[in-house]
């Protein structure tokens, strides 16, 4: 069952694939799934859209993951064909990320952004969970706020400029 799932879902992102070019999906390798899961849908308001477990056979072929079996959970922010799939890769045991002093520090993936039609309810999440708010920026045309994963993936979280999120 597991495996005509994976097929299926493999079959429907490679068929939208081949109707238009976009980046369907970003994969992130996370060290602990279960906290990183928390943080994505708790605190940021993704929704779990699956979840899928790839074999040593498989990992070989690939030539992704040296041969090492993983899993990923998927999740989406919003609805609809541009929602983008973020994928959290784990492995039985993997090295921590390097720290990251900022985004000019190459680290491979250097940050994600979120947009939403209001920050407020998000920072009121972040606040309650104890995340350290790192900075805010409100402009004519928007605000935005930044803050780190559970594993110090720089988030930047975007929104409509309305009433200030962060009030001194």
């Amino acid at each position: 069952m597991k495996k005509n799932l994976l097929l299926l879902m493999l079959a429907v992102s490679c068929s939208a694939l081949a109707q238009t070019a976009r980046i369907a999906a970003i994969g992130y390798v996370v060290a602990d799934i279960d906290r990183s899961e928390a943080f994505y849908t708790e605190v940021l308001g993704m929704k779990a859209a699956g979840s899928f477990s790839l074999d040593t056979i498989w990992s070989r072929e690939a030539g992704a993951a040296g041969g090492r079996p993983f899993s990923v959970r998927q999740y989406r922010l919003g609805e609809g064909p541009g929602a983008t799939l973020l994928k959290l890769a784990y492995f039985e045991s993997s090295a921590p990320r390097p720290t990251q002093g900022g985004l000019d520090t190459p680290a491979g993936v250097n940050y994600l952004t979120l947009s939403y039609p209001d920050l407020e309810p998000v920072v009121a999440r972040l606040k309650e969970a104890g995340i350290p708010i790192l900075g805010y920026v409100r402009r004519e045309g928007y605000q935005l706020i930044f803050t780190r994963d559970p594993d110090g993936l720089f988030i930047e979280l975007v929104g409509p400029p309305g009433i200030p999120v962060i009030r001194d």
